[in-house]
């Protein structure tokens, strides 16, 4: 499992950056709201590491995959939170950075309360969606990979 963040991690940024782009040439929301970083750590992400989980054959999966999903979606957040602090400083209109800006917005509010309300909101959602769709997914490819040696067994049994 050594690695498994690095290439999600390397995505994950490459969005945030593609997002900011799209959003500031322009784009309609439609159309920047596709490249979404909460549909990497809500769902993808979470569905990569339990795949990889469950193919691994590792003793604790469920664990794993708790502890995977959770560093991700913090790491990920991490990345997030500058693009809070730009839309704060250049006073960017678009819909997801409400509340940053404007003449009853104080400094601590718009740098500080929410960027890290949304963060710790995210965090827990996409730690517990992605835990569960994972655990679900793990549970799944872990039933399917033992039961050709369990219908063996029992041949063997009989």
């Amino acid at each position: 499992m050594k690695g498994i963040l690095k290439w999600p991690l390397i995505v994950a940024a490459a969005v945030v950056v593609l997002r900011v782009v799209v959003e500031q040439s322009g784009a309609p929301n439609s159309v920047s709201n596709i490249i979404s970083v909460v549909a990497l750590h809500l769902v993808i992400v979470p569905l990569y590491f339990a795949i990889r989980i469950a193919k691994s054959g590792l003793m604790h999966p469920y664990v794993t995959q708790v502890k995977l999903v959770a560093l991700y979606v913090v790491l990920t957040r991490a990345m997030v939170l500058p693009t809070y602090w730009l839309a704060r400083i250049y006073g960017w209109s678009q819909p997801r950075f409400a509340g940053l800006s404007g003449p009853d917005v104080s400094p601590l509010t718009g740098y500080i309360i929410v960027p890290f309300a949304t963060a710790a909101v995210w965090i827990i959602a996409s730690t517990v969606v992605g835990t569960v769709l994972g655990s679900i997914v793990i549970a799944v490819i872990g039933r399917s990979a033992t039961k050709p040696a369990a219908a063996v067994d029992h041949e063997a049994r009989s």
